[in-house]
Protein backbone atom coordinates (compact mmCIF):
# COMPACT_ATOMS: atom_id res chain seq x y z
CA UNK A 1 0.00 0.00 0.00
CA UNK A 2 1.85 3.18 -0.46
CA UNK A 3 1.50 6.22 1.36
CA UNK A 4 1.55 9.67 -0.96
CA UNK A 5 3.07 12.70 0.36
CA UNK A 6 4.02 16.13 -0.57
CA UNK A 7 1.04 17.25 -1.84
CA UNK A 8 -1.29 20.00 -0.74
CA UNK A 9 -4.49 19.88 -2.83
CA UNK A 10 -5.45 16.41 -3.34
CA UNK A 11 -4.93 14.42 -6.49
CA UNK A 12 -5.71 11.00 -7.84
CA UNK A 13 -2.73 9.07 -7.05
CA UNK A 14 -2.82 7.28 -10.48
CA UNK A 15 -3.41 9.87 -12.56
CA UNK A 16 -2.51 13.37 -10.60
CA UNK A 17 -5.23 14.88 -11.50
CA UNK A 18 -7.49 16.75 -8.84
CA UNK A 19 -10.13 15.38 -6.88
CA UNK A 20 -13.51 16.25 -6.14
CA UNK A 21 -14.68 16.90 -2.55
CA UNK A 22 -15.96 13.00 -1.25
CA UNK A 23 -19.53 12.52 -1.24
CA UNK A 24 -22.61 10.65 0.82
CA UNK A 25 -23.09 7.89 -1.56
CA UNK A 26 -26.55 5.53 -0.80
CA UNK A 27 -27.24 3.13 -0.38
CA UNK A 28 -25.39 3.94 2.63
CA UNK A 29 -23.80 0.64 4.71
CA UNK A 30 -22.94 0.53 8.14
CA UNK A 31 -19.71 2.41 8.05
CA UNK A 32 -19.23 6.37 8.01
CA UNK A 33 -17.59 6.81 5.04
CA UNK A 34 -18.00 9.19 1.73
CA UNK A 35 -17.05 8.57 -1.36
CA UNK A 36 -15.28 9.73 -4.57
CA UNK A 37 -14.50 9.44 -8.14
CA UNK A 38 -11.61 10.56 -10.44
CA UNK A 39 -11.83 10.65 -14.13
CA UNK A 40 -9.47 8.22 -14.34
CA UNK A 41 -12.12 5.54 -13.18
CA UNK A 42 -10.21 5.42 -9.42
CA UNK A 43 -12.73 5.47 -6.46
CA UNK A 44 -11.55 6.56 -2.95
CA UNK A 45 -13.18 6.29 0.41
CA UNK A 46 -13.05 9.52 3.32
CA UNK A 47 -12.50 7.88 6.65
CA UNK A 48 -12.48 11.11 9.06
CA UNK A 49 -10.83 9.36 11.82
CA UNK A 50 -7.85 7.39 10.27
CA UNK A 51 -8.22 4.59 12.41
CA UNK A 52 -10.47 2.85 10.29
CA UNK A 53 -8.31 1.91 7.24
CA UNK A 54 -8.76 -1.69 6.37
CA UNK A 55 -12.37 -0.79 6.63
CA UNK A 56 -12.29 1.75 4.24
CA UNK A 57 -10.06 0.17 2.09
CA UNK A 58 -12.61 -2.63 1.80
CA UNK A 59 -15.70 0.01 1.49
CA UNK A 60 -13.45 1.08 -1.78
CA UNK A 61 -13.30 -2.25 -3.10
CA UNK A 62 -17.06 -2.69 -2.83
CA UNK A 63 -17.91 0.43 -3.97
CA UNK A 64 -15.35 -0.12 -7.26
CA UNK A 65 -17.44 -2.67 -7.74
CA UNK A 66 -20.78 -0.85 -7.39
CA UNK A 67 -21.59 -3.13 -4.74
CA UNK A 68 -21.23 -6.56 -6.01
CA UNK A 69 -19.49 -7.56 -3.49
CA UNK A 70 -19.71 -11.91 -4.81
CA UNK A 71 -17.00 -10.14 -7.46
CA UNK A 72 -15.37 -7.84 -5.05
CA UNK A 73 -14.51 -10.66 -2.44
CA UNK A 74 -12.99 -12.40 -5.45
CA UNK A 75 -10.72 -9.82 -6.62
CA UNK A 76 -6.83 -9.94 -6.07
CA UNK A 77 -4.78 -6.89 -5.03
CA UNK A 78 -2.24 -6.17 -7.93
CA UNK A 79 -3.77 -8.48 -10.19
CA UNK A 80 -7.32 -7.00 -10.56
CA UNK A 81 -6.63 -3.48 -8.80
CA UNK A 82 -4.18 -0.95 -7.10
CA UNK A 83 -4.59 0.66 -4.08
CA UNK A 84 -2.93 3.82 -2.26
CA UNK A 85 -3.57 5.58 0.59
CA UNK A 86 -3.44 9.33 1.09
CA UNK A 87 -3.04 10.53 4.79
CA UNK A 88 -3.35 14.10 6.37
CA UNK A 89 -6.53 14.87 4.39
CA UNK A 90 -8.87 17.51 5.77
CA UNK A 91 -12.43 17.32 4.61
CA UNK A 92 -13.24 20.98 5.51
CA UNK A 93 -10.95 22.27 3.77
CA UNK A 94 -10.32 20.07 1.35
CA UNK A 95 -6.57 19.83 1.48
CA UNK A 96 -3.67 17.56 2.41
CA UNK A 97 -1.72 18.21 5.17
CA UNK A 98 1.66 15.41 4.14
CA UNK A 99 3.17 16.05 8.10
CA UNK A 100 -0.14 14.91 9.71
CA UNK A 101 -0.31 18.58 11.15
CA UNK A 102 -1.80 22.04 10.12
CA UNK A 103 0.20 25.58 10.33
CA UNK A 104 -1.24 25.64 13.74
CA UNK A 105 -0.31 22.28 15.11
CA UNK A 106 -4.01 20.75 15.05
CA UNK A 107 -3.87 17.28 14.21
CA UNK A 108 -5.54 15.72 10.78
CA UNK A 109 -6.60 12.40 11.15
CA UNK A 110 -8.42 12.11 7.52
CA UNK A 111 -7.21 9.96 5.33
CA UNK A 112 -8.72 8.68 1.55
CA UNK A 113 -8.13 5.10 0.87
CA UNK A 114 -8.37 4.42 -3.17
CA UNK A 115 -9.26 1.45 -5.61
CA UNK A 116 -8.26 1.49 -9.09
CA UNK A 117 -9.75 -1.53 -10.79
CA UNK A 118 -8.08 -3.18 -14.05
CA UNK A 119 -9.22 -1.81 -17.05
CA UNK A 120 -11.42 -4.75 -18.09
CA UNK A 121 -13.16 -4.66 -14.58
CA UNK A 122 -13.86 -1.00 -14.75
CA UNK A 123 -15.53 -1.43 -18.25
CA UNK A 124 -18.23 -3.49 -16.53
CA UNK A 125 -19.03 -0.84 -12.91
CA UNK A 126 -17.19 1.92 -13.77
CA UNK A 127 -21.04 3.51 -15.52
CA UNK A 128 -23.17 2.30 -12.46
CA UNK A 129 -20.44 3.86 -9.87
CA UNK A 130 -20.26 7.08 -11.96
CA UNK A 131 -24.34 7.36 -11.41
CA UNK A 132 -24.41 6.41 -8.06
CA UNK A 133 -21.56 9.22 -7.07
CA UNK A 134 -22.99 12.22 -9.03
CA UNK A 135 -26.48 11.32 -7.67
CA UNK A 136 -24.93 11.56 -4.06
CA UNK A 137 -25.07 14.05 -1.59
CA UNK A 138 -22.46 16.66 -0.95
CA UNK A 139 -21.17 15.74 2.40
CA UNK A 140 -21.07 18.04 5.09
CA UNK A 141 -18.54 18.63 8.01
CA UNK A 142 -17.97 15.72 9.82
CA UNK A 143 -17.91 17.61 12.86
CA UNK A 144 -21.30 18.89 11.30
CA UNK A 145 -22.76 15.75 11.01
CA UNK A 146 -22.31 14.43 14.22
CA UNK A 147 -24.36 17.56 15.62
CA UNK A 148 -27.24 17.43 13.32
CA UNK A 149 -27.35 13.07 12.86
CA UNK A 150 -31.05 12.73 13.52
CA UNK A 151 -31.16 11.53 17.53
CA UNK A 152 -28.51 13.45 18.26
CA UNK A 153 -30.40 15.89 19.36
CA UNK A 154 -33.12 14.03 21.39
CA UNK A 155 -35.47 15.70 23.72
CA UNK A 156 -33.71 14.52 27.11
CA UNK A 157 -35.77 16.23 29.44
CA UNK A 158 -37.76 13.01 29.66
CA UNK A 159 -35.75 9.99 30.89
CA UNK A 160 -37.74 7.56 33.17
CA UNK A 161 -35.83 5.70 36.20
CA UNK A 162 -35.04 2.28 36.98
CA UNK A 163 -37.25 2.45 39.13
CA UNK A 164 -40.57 3.24 36.57
CA UNK A 165 -39.36 0.80 34.51
CA UNK A 166 -39.04 -1.73 37.22
CA UNK A 167 -42.88 -1.46 37.90
CA UNK A 168 -44.07 -1.60 34.75
CA UNK A 169 -42.16 -4.56 34.16
CA UNK A 170 -43.53 -6.47 36.83
CA UNK A 171 -46.91 -5.29 36.05
CA UNK A 172 -46.04 -6.64 32.40
CA UNK A 173 -47.33 -3.70 31.18
CA UNK A 174 -45.92 -4.09 28.03
CA UNK A 175 -47.87 -0.73 26.09
CA UNK A 176 -46.52 1.40 28.73
CA UNK A 177 -43.00 0.35 28.38
CA UNK A 178 -43.16 0.89 24.56
CA UNK A 179 -44.67 3.88 25.09
CA UNK A 180 -41.65 5.05 27.52
CA UNK A 181 -39.07 3.41 25.47
CA UNK A 182 -40.38 5.62 22.45
CA UNK A 183 -39.08 8.74 24.21
CA UNK A 184 -36.57 7.24 26.42
CA UNK A 185 -34.02 4.44 24.51
CA UNK A 186 -32.66 3.82 27.31
CA UNK A 187 -35.34 2.24 28.29
CA UNK A 188 -34.40 -0.95 26.76
CA UNK A 189 -31.60 -1.04 28.30
CA UNK A 190 -33.19 -0.88 32.08
CA UNK A 191 -35.22 -3.16 30.76
CA UNK A 192 -32.36 -5.27 29.91
CA UNK A 193 -30.40 -5.00 33.24
CA UNK A 194 -33.62 -7.05 34.86
CA UNK A 195 -32.52 -10.14 32.85
CA UNK A 196 -29.52 -10.18 35.86
CA UNK A 197 -31.97 -10.17 38.85
CA UNK A 198 -31.36 -12.33 41.80
CA UNK A 199 -35.16 -12.90 41.37
CA UNK A 200 -35.99 -15.68 38.84
CA UNK A 201 -39.94 -14.23 38.43
CA UNK A 202 -38.43 -10.87 37.89
CA UNK A 203 -35.97 -12.25 35.11
CA UNK A 204 -38.77 -14.04 33.06
CA UNK A 205 -40.72 -11.31 33.29
CA UNK A 206 -38.15 -9.27 31.86
CA UNK A 207 -37.75 -11.69 28.91
CA UNK A 208 -41.24 -11.97 28.02
CA UNK A 209 -41.96 -7.90 28.38
CA UNK A 210 -38.76 -7.07 26.20
CA UNK A 211 -39.36 -8.96 23.54
CA UNK A 212 -43.06 -7.63 23.11
CA UNK A 213 -41.57 -4.38 23.63
CA UNK A 214 -38.66 -4.23 21.06
CA UNK A 215 -41.10 -6.03 18.54
CA UNK A 216 -43.58 -3.17 19.18
CA UNK A 217 -41.31 -0.18 19.01
CA UNK A 218 -39.17 -1.92 15.65
CA UNK A 219 -41.51 -0.35 12.94
CA UNK A 220 -40.67 3.39 14.30
CA UNK A 221 -37.17 2.73 15.57
CA UNK A 222 -35.69 -0.39 14.15
CA UNK A 223 -32.23 0.71 14.40
CA UNK A 224 -32.47 0.71 18.27
CA UNK A 225 -34.13 -2.57 18.31
CA UNK A 226 -31.42 -4.26 15.73
CA UNK A 227 -28.50 -3.37 17.98
CA UNK A 228 -30.60 -4.53 20.93
CA UNK A 229 -30.26 -7.83 18.68
CA UNK A 230 -26.93 -7.64 17.80
CA UNK A 231 -25.67 -7.71 21.26
CA UNK A 232 -27.26 -10.25 22.81
CA UNK A 233 -26.55 -12.43 20.23
CA UNK A 234 -23.19 -11.87 20.47
CA UNK A 235 -23.54 -12.06 23.91
CA UNK A 236 -24.97 -15.33 23.80
CA UNK A 237 -22.16 -16.29 21.37
CA UNK A 238 -19.78 -14.99 24.27
CA UNK A 239 -18.95 -17.98 27.08
CA UNK A 240 -17.26 -15.24 29.35
CA UNK A 241 -20.20 -13.03 29.09
CA UNK A 242 -22.95 -12.88 31.31
CA UNK A 243 -25.73 -13.81 29.19
CA UNK A 244 -29.09 -15.54 30.46
CA UNK A 245 -31.92 -14.38 29.15
CA UNK A 246 -30.14 -12.89 26.10
CA UNK A 247 -31.41 -16.32 24.17
CA UNK A 248 -34.88 -16.62 25.44
CA UNK A 249 -35.15 -12.86 24.52
CA UNK A 250 -33.86 -12.91 21.01
CA UNK A 251 -36.86 -15.43 20.57
CA UNK A 252 -39.33 -13.62 22.16
CA UNK A 253 -38.40 -10.93 19.82
CA UNK A 254 -38.92 -12.99 16.76
CA UNK A 255 -42.05 -14.54 17.82
CA UNK A 256 -43.67 -10.92 18.41
CA UNK A 257 -42.28 -9.42 14.75
CA UNK A 258 -41.37 -12.23 12.79
CA UNK A 259 -41.66 -10.70 9.26
CA UNK A 260 -38.63 -8.44 10.64
CA UNK A 261 -36.43 -10.56 12.46
CA UNK A 262 -37.98 -14.06 11.57
CA UNK A 263 -33.96 -14.75 9.34
CA UNK A 264 -32.58 -14.89 13.09
CA UNK A 265 -34.15 -17.90 13.69
CA UNK A 266 -30.78 -19.57 11.75
CA UNK A 267 -28.14 -18.02 14.59
CA UNK A 268 -30.49 -19.29 17.50
CA UNK A 269 -30.00 -22.73 16.31
CA UNK A 270 -26.78 -22.18 15.18
CA UNK A 271 -25.70 -22.16 19.02
CA UNK A 272 -26.50 -25.50 20.04
CA UNK A 273 -23.05 -26.56 19.88
CA UNK A 274 -22.82 -24.67 23.34
CA UNK A 275 -24.12 -27.44 25.57
CA UNK A 276 -25.30 -25.16 28.55
CA UNK A 277 -27.32 -22.91 26.16
CA UNK A 278 -29.18 -26.05 24.71
CA UNK A 279 -32.60 -25.52 27.21
CA UNK A 280 -32.71 -21.68 26.74
CA UNK A 281 -31.95 -22.06 22.58
CA UNK A 282 -35.18 -25.24 22.71
CA UNK A 283 -37.46 -22.78 24.53
CA UNK A 284 -36.62 -19.76 22.30
CA UNK A 285 -37.69 -22.18 19.37
CA UNK A 286 -40.66 -23.73 20.72
CA UNK A 287 -42.06 -20.11 21.79
CA UNK A 288 -41.24 -19.08 18.42
CA UNK A 289 -42.72 -22.29 16.86
CA UNK A 290 -45.68 -22.06 18.84
CA UNK A 291 -47.32 -19.15 16.54
CA UNK A 292 -44.83 -19.56 13.17
CA UNK A 293 -44.60 -23.37 12.99
CA UNK A 294 -43.40 -22.59 9.29
CA UNK A 295 -40.94 -20.26 10.12
CA UNK A 296 -38.88 -22.75 12.63
CA UNK A 297 -39.32 -25.56 9.94
CA UNK A 298 -37.86 -23.79 7.05
CA UNK A 299 -34.74 -23.89 9.31
CA UNK A 300 -32.45 -26.78 10.57
CA UNK A 301 -34.59 -27.59 13.36
CA UNK A 302 -33.87 -31.37 12.90
CA UNK A 303 -30.51 -30.48 15.16
CA UNK A 304 -33.64 -31.18 18.02
CA UNK A 305 -33.95 -34.51 17.42
CA UNK A 306 -30.52 -35.35 18.48
CA UNK A 307 -30.69 -33.60 21.69
CA UNK A 308 -34.16 -36.11 22.79
CA UNK A 309 -30.76 -38.33 23.92
CA UNK A 310 -29.48 -35.74 25.90
CA UNK A 311 -28.27 -36.56 29.39
CA UNK A 312 -29.56 -33.58 31.02
CA UNK A 313 -33.20 -33.32 32.23
CA UNK A 314 -33.53 -29.75 31.04
CA UNK A 315 -32.70 -30.71 27.42
CA UNK A 316 -34.96 -33.59 26.85
CA UNK A 317 -37.56 -31.94 28.29
CA UNK A 318 -37.23 -28.87 26.31
CA UNK A 319 -36.74 -30.58 22.78
CA UNK A 320 -39.90 -32.49 23.45
CA UNK A 321 -40.93 -29.32 24.44
CA UNK A 322 -40.44 -27.71 21.24
CA UNK A 323 -40.80 -30.48 18.94
CA UNK A 324 -44.39 -30.63 20.61
CA UNK A 325 -45.44 -26.65 20.15
CA UNK A 326 -43.97 -26.45 16.38
CA UNK A 327 -46.47 -30.01 15.25
CA UNK A 328 -42.65 -31.93 14.54
CA UNK A 329 -44.73 -35.23 13.55
CA UNK A 330 -41.77 -36.48 12.56
CA UNK A 331 -40.75 -37.26 16.38
CA UNK A 332 -43.64 -38.82 17.28
CA UNK A 333 -41.33 -42.67 17.18
CA UNK A 334 -38.63 -41.47 19.86
CA UNK A 335 -41.12 -39.17 21.83
CA UNK A 336 -43.48 -42.44 22.19
CA UNK A 337 -39.83 -44.13 24.00
CA UNK A 338 -39.77 -40.94 26.09
CA UNK A 339 -43.66 -41.27 27.84
CA UNK A 340 -41.93 -42.48 30.93
CA UNK A 341 -39.25 -40.44 31.75
CA UNK A 342 -39.84 -39.14 35.22
CA UNK A 343 -36.82 -36.91 35.47
CA UNK A 344 -37.52 -33.70 36.54
CA UNK A 345 -36.56 -30.28 35.33
CA UNK A 346 -37.64 -26.59 35.35
CA UNK A 347 -39.84 -24.74 31.99
CA UNK A 348 -41.55 -21.42 31.88
CA UNK A 349 -44.82 -22.07 30.10
CA UNK A 350 -44.77 -18.33 29.06
CA UNK A 351 -46.74 -17.28 32.58
CA UNK A 352 -45.32 -18.94 35.41
CA UNK A 353 -41.85 -21.19 36.03
CA UNK A 354 -42.77 -24.98 36.54
CA UNK A 355 -41.19 -27.70 38.00
CA UNK A 356 -42.21 -30.87 35.63
CA UNK A 357 -40.90 -34.40 34.73
CA UNK A 358 -39.52 -35.18 30.90
CA UNK A 359 -42.27 -37.44 30.67
CA UNK A 360 -45.21 -35.51 31.28
CA UNK A 361 -43.86 -32.77 28.57
CA UNK A 362 -43.53 -35.63 26.11
CA UNK A 363 -47.50 -36.64 27.04
CA UNK A 364 -48.64 -33.79 26.17
CA UNK A 365 -46.43 -33.13 23.48
CA UNK A 366 -47.84 -36.39 21.50
CA UNK A 367 -51.54 -35.32 22.39
CA UNK A 368 -51.49 -31.96 20.51
CA UNK A 369 -50.21 -33.48 17.44
CA UNK A 370 -52.94 -36.20 17.59
CA UNK A 371 -55.59 -34.20 18.94
CA UNK A 372 -57.28 -32.54 15.69
CA UNK A 373 -58.31 -29.61 17.52
CA UNK A 374 -55.15 -28.47 18.34
CA UNK A 375 -53.19 -29.28 15.17
CA UNK A 376 -56.23 -27.00 13.38
CA UNK A 377 -55.66 -24.58 15.73
CA UNK A 378 -52.08 -24.72 15.14
CA UNK A 379 -52.39 -24.14 11.01
CA UNK A 380 -55.02 -21.31 11.65
CA UNK A 381 -52.35 -19.73 13.40
CA UNK A 382 -49.58 -20.12 10.91
CA UNK A 383 -52.59 -18.61 8.52
CA UNK A 384 -53.07 -15.84 10.20
CA UNK A 385 -49.15 -14.99 10.11
CA UNK A 386 -49.38 -16.09 5.88
CA UNK A 387 -52.30 -13.51 5.32
CA UNK A 388 -49.57 -10.50 4.19
CA UNK A 389 -47.29 -13.18 2.22
CA UNK A 390 -47.68 -13.83 -1.35
CA UNK A 391 -48.58 -17.48 -2.52
CA UNK A 392 -46.07 -19.07 -3.13
CA UNK A 393 -45.60 -21.18 -6.70
CA UNK A 394 -45.59 -25.02 -6.90
CA UNK A 395 -42.34 -25.89 -7.33
CA UNK A 396 -40.93 -23.64 -4.92
CA UNK A 397 -43.41 -25.21 -2.27
CA UNK A 398 -41.83 -28.70 -3.90
CA UNK A 399 -38.06 -27.43 -3.64
CA UNK A 400 -38.60 -26.53 0.55
CA UNK A 401 -39.96 -30.11 0.47
CA UNK A 402 -36.99 -31.52 -1.00
CA UNK A 403 -34.83 -29.27 1.21
CA UNK A 404 -36.16 -30.82 4.07
CA UNK A 405 -34.94 -34.00 2.87
CA UNK A 406 -31.21 -32.79 2.05
CA UNK A 407 -31.29 -31.67 5.74
CA UNK A 408 -32.20 -35.22 6.85
CA UNK A 409 -29.66 -36.48 5.14
CA UNK A 410 -27.12 -34.45 5.86
CA UNK A 411 -27.82 -35.16 9.74
CA UNK A 412 -28.21 -39.10 9.02
CA UNK A 413 -24.74 -38.67 7.55
CA UNK A 414 -25.19 -39.18 4.15
CA UNK A 415 -23.15 -36.35 3.15
CA UNK A 416 -23.15 -37.11 -0.54
CA UNK A 417 -26.78 -37.45 -0.91
CA UNK A 418 -26.94 -34.86 0.92
CA UNK A 419 -24.95 -32.13 -1.88
CA UNK A 420 -27.11 -33.73 -4.50
CA UNK A 421 -30.23 -33.01 -2.79
CA UNK A 422 -29.00 -29.17 -1.86
CA UNK A 423 -27.60 -28.54 -5.73
CA UNK A 424 -31.25 -29.45 -7.17
CA UNK A 425 -32.90 -27.22 -4.80
CA UNK A 426 -30.66 -24.55 -5.13
CA UNK A 427 -31.16 -24.52 -8.92
CA UNK A 428 -34.87 -23.57 -8.13
CA UNK A 429 -34.31 -20.94 -5.20
CA UNK A 430 -31.97 -19.73 -7.58
CA UNK A 431 -33.86 -18.95 -11.04
CA UNK A 432 -37.03 -17.69 -8.59
CA UNK A 433 -34.46 -15.12 -6.96
CA UNK A 434 -35.41 -16.43 -3.35
CA UNK A 435 -32.03 -15.05 -2.21
CA UNK A 436 -32.22 -15.95 1.06
CA UNK A 437 -32.97 -19.26 0.38
CA UNK A 438 -30.31 -19.69 -1.76
CA UNK A 439 -27.73 -18.08 0.72
CA UNK A 440 -29.10 -20.94 3.65
CA UNK A 441 -28.39 -23.49 0.62
CA UNK A 442 -24.87 -22.19 -0.27
CA UNK A 443 -23.66 -22.47 3.26
CA UNK A 444 -25.03 -26.18 3.22
CA UNK A 445 -23.55 -26.86 1.09
CA UNK A 446 -20.01 -25.69 2.09
CA UNK A 447 -20.50 -27.21 5.04
CA UNK A 448 -20.50 -30.27 3.71
CA UNK A 449 -17.65 -29.62 1.59
CA UNK A 450 -15.87 -28.71 4.61
CA UNK A 451 -17.02 -32.10 6.22
CA UNK A 452 -15.97 -33.95 3.51
CA UNK A 453 -12.27 -32.50 3.86
CA UNK A 454 -12.88 -30.70 0.26
CA UNK A 455 -12.08 -26.75 1.44
CA UNK A 456 -11.38 -25.33 -2.08
CA UNK A 457 -15.17 -26.83 -3.10
CA UNK A 458 -16.45 -24.92 0.00
CA UNK A 459 -15.06 -21.51 -1.12
CA UNK A 460 -17.60 -20.45 -3.49
CA UNK A 461 -20.64 -21.12 -2.11
CA UNK A 462 -19.64 -19.81 1.20
CA UNK A 463 -18.59 -16.75 -0.64
CA UNK A 464 -21.89 -16.36 -2.68
CA UNK A 465 -23.27 -16.23 0.69
CA UNK A 466 -21.25 -14.16 2.23
CA UNK A 467 -21.91 -11.74 -0.90
CA UNK A 468 -26.29 -11.92 -0.24
CA UNK A 469 -25.48 -11.84 3.71
CA UNK A 470 -23.55 -8.14 2.59
CA UNK A 471 -26.44 -7.02 0.06
CA UNK A 472 -28.67 -7.27 2.81
CA UNK A 473 -27.51 -5.40 5.24
CA UNK A 474 -27.19 -8.17 8.29
CA UNK A 475 -24.05 -7.85 10.13
CA UNK A 476 -24.17 -10.90 12.15
CA UNK A 477 -24.23 -13.54 9.39
CA UNK A 478 -22.00 -11.33 7.50
CA UNK A 479 -19.24 -11.70 10.01
CA UNK A 480 -20.27 -15.29 10.18
CA UNK A 481 -19.06 -16.28 6.85
CA UNK A 482 -16.14 -14.35 6.91
CA UNK A 483 -14.86 -16.41 9.67
CA UNK A 484 -15.75 -19.61 7.53
CA UNK A 485 -14.25 -18.06 4.70
CA UNK A 486 -10.92 -16.86 6.20
CA UNK A 487 -10.64 -20.16 7.95
CA UNK A 488 -10.77 -21.91 3.87
CA UNK A 489 -8.00 -19.42 2.99
CA UNK A 490 -5.81 -20.04 6.20
CA UNK A 491 -6.77 -24.03 5.99
CA UNK A 492 -4.99 -23.56 2.06
CA UNK A 493 -2.45 -21.40 3.78
CA UNK A 494 -3.75 -18.46 1.14
CA UNK A 495 -2.73 -16.04 3.85
CA UNK A 496 -3.17 -12.61 1.89
CA UNK A 497 -6.32 -13.44 0.41
CA UNK A 498 -7.58 -13.64 4.14
CA UNK A 499 -6.60 -10.06 4.27
CA UNK A 500 -9.70 -8.04 3.12
CA UNK A 501 -11.84 -10.56 5.06
CA UNK A 502 -10.21 -10.07 8.23
CA UNK A 503 -10.49 -6.19 8.01
CA UNK A 504 -13.77 -6.30 6.46
CA UNK A 505 -14.81 -8.86 9.59
CA UNK A 506 -12.95 -6.10 12.10
CA UNK A 507 -15.08 -3.79 10.88
CA UNK A 508 -18.53 -5.26 11.40
CA UNK A 509 -17.20 -6.21 14.99
CA UNK A 510 -16.17 -2.95 16.34
CA UNK A 511 -19.48 -1.72 15.60
CA UNK A 512 -21.42 -4.24 16.98
CA UNK A 513 -19.03 -3.07 20.02
CA UNK A 514 -17.84 -7.34 20.27
CA UNK A 515 -14.03 -7.01 21.78
CA UNK A 516 -13.11 -10.23 21.84
CA UNK A 517 -13.89 -11.16 18.26
CA UNK A 518 -12.26 -7.42 17.66
CA UNK A 519 -9.16 -8.73 19.05
CA UNK A 520 -8.77 -12.10 17.96
CA UNK A 521 -9.52 -10.76 13.85
CA UNK A 522 -6.72 -8.24 14.90
CA UNK A 523 -4.36 -10.92 15.85
CA UNK A 524 -5.66 -13.02 12.61
CA UNK A 525 -4.50 -9.80 10.58
CA UNK A 526 -1.36 -9.30 12.24
CA UNK A 527 -0.45 -12.95 11.75
CA UNK A 528 -1.05 -12.50 8.20
CA UNK A 529 1.29 -9.59 8.11
CA UNK A 530 3.96 -11.29 9.72
CA UNK A 531 3.89 -13.96 6.83
CA UNK A 532 4.11 -11.31 4.07
CA UNK A 533 7.41 -9.71 5.90
CA UNK A 534 5.48 -6.46 7.46
CA UNK A 535 6.69 -6.80 10.84
CA UNK A 536 6.05 -3.26 11.76
CA UNK A 537 2.50 -3.73 10.99
CA UNK A 538 2.43 -6.46 12.71
CA UNK A 539 3.76 -5.39 15.73
CA UNK A 540 0.98 -2.81 15.54
CA UNK A 541 -2.21 -4.72 15.31
CA UNK A 542 -0.48 -7.58 17.80
CA UNK A 543 -0.11 -4.77 20.22
CA UNK A 544 -3.90 -3.61 19.91
CA UNK A 545 -4.60 -6.54 20.22
CA UNK A 546 -2.87 -7.75 23.30
CA UNK A 547 -4.41 -4.37 24.85
CA UNK A 548 -7.94 -5.77 23.77
CA UNK A 549 -7.73 -9.44 25.46
CA UNK A 550 -5.77 -7.52 28.82
CA UNK A 551 -8.70 -5.06 28.82
CA UNK A 552 -11.58 -7.87 28.76
CA UNK A 553 -9.47 -9.63 31.43
CA UNK A 554 -7.89 -13.05 29.04
CA UNK A 555 -5.25 -12.58 30.75
CA UNK A 556 -3.60 -16.15 28.83
CA UNK A 557 -4.51 -14.67 25.69
CA UNK A 558 -2.94 -10.94 26.24
CA UNK A 559 0.58 -12.95 27.97
CA UNK A 560 0.96 -15.02 25.12
CA UNK A 561 0.97 -12.15 22.91
CA UNK A 562 3.14 -9.81 24.69
CA UNK A 563 5.60 -12.92 24.91
CA UNK A 564 4.92 -13.08 21.23
CA UNK A 565 5.15 -8.97 20.40
CA UNK A 566 8.75 -9.31 22.18
CA UNK A 567 10.12 -11.90 20.12
CA UNK A 568 9.27 -9.89 17.12
CA UNK A 569 10.51 -6.38 18.52
CA UNK A 570 14.13 -8.19 19.55
CA UNK A 571 14.09 -9.46 15.64
CA UNK A 572 13.50 -6.31 14.40
CA UNK A 573 15.92 -4.81 17.05
CA UNK A 574 18.74 -7.36 15.06
CA UNK A 575 18.20 -6.55 11.66
CA UNK A 576 20.99 -4.91 10.01
CA UNK A 577 20.95 -1.07 9.35
CA UNK A 578 20.67 -1.39 5.37
CA UNK A 579 17.68 -3.65 5.57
Amino acid sequence: MSIIKGVVEPVCPFCSQKLPRPRRVEPTRLGDFDFGVCQCGAVFVHDVTGHNLGAAMVEALGFACDNDWDLAWNLLPGEDYKDALIEGYDFDRHVVFPHGHDVEGKKIRGALSFIRLKEDLQELKHQGVRTRFEKGSLATSKVSQQVNRPGSQRDKSKRYSKKEVAKAVRDKDANLLSMMALEDRLVLRKIQRLLYSADLEARWNAVIVLGQVAAAISNQDPSTVGDLLRRLLYSANDSAAANWGAIETVGEIIRNQPSLYGSFVRHILGLVGDVPSRPAILWAIGRIGELHPKLVRTNSFFVMFDLLDSDDPATRGHAAWALGKIQAKEALGALSKMANDQEEFYIFDGDQLQLTTVGNVVREAIRSMNEEKVIKEGLEKEKITQQTQKQEPKEIVDARQAYQEANILKNRGQSLDALAKFEEVLSVFDDAGYDVDVANICEKIGDLHVMRGNMKAALSPYQRTLAICEKKNDPISTVIMLEKVIDIYRHLKEYDKALPYYFRALELVEQLSDVKRSALFLAGIADVYERQGKIEEALDAYRLAEKLFRGMGAREKADLLEEGIKILEKGLEEQPDDQ
